[in-house]
């Protein structure tokens, strides 16, 4: 609906409802990382020298392939899985190694085995990443 100078400038009739829209102001993508074991533990904070900080670890890999992480969802398939919102255009999907796959062999270095890694306790070596849309279904809404 076009704008009228008649209308109130808050009113209704000067706007229509668009349900596809970025809040953000950029174009953003979901990436979902499946950790394959459960990462529920994994909460600790490295500044105070947790053993148990892979998910701080796993967004200090988002950061290492250049990637902001805009928003981040909640654990769930039995604490195996989380999606990370980035923006776009941070992604490369030209080069021989994209920034998912990058990011996929990064995360996957974290190995709990070696002692380059102290703060993290699981085993995050079989770790897959992938791109997701945003879309809930009522069945599996997380609460």
């Amino acid at each position: 609906m076009a704008y009228s100078g008649s209308k109130v400038a808050g009113g209704k009739g000067n706007f229509s409802l668009n349900q596809n829209f970025e809040v953000e102001g950029v174009d953003v993508t979901a990436l979902t990382v499946d950790f394959v074991v459960d990462v529920s533990a994994e909460t600790g904070d490295l500044t105070t020298g947790s053993t148990t900080a892979g998910l701080q670890m796993v967004r200090h890999a988002f950061e290492h392939q250049g990637l902001r992480i805009l928003a981040e969802g909640p654990l769930v398939d039995s604490n195996t899985q989380k999606t990370y919102l980035v923006r776009t255009d941070s992604l490369d999907s030209l080069s021989g190694t994209t920034t998912k796959a990058a990011l996929q062999a990064y995360i996957r270095t974290l190995d709990q085995s070696s002692s380059s890694f102290p703060g993290l306790a699981a085993d995050l070596t079989g770790a897959t990443v992938t791109e997701t849309k945003i879309g809930i279904l009522t069945a599996a809404a997380v609460s």
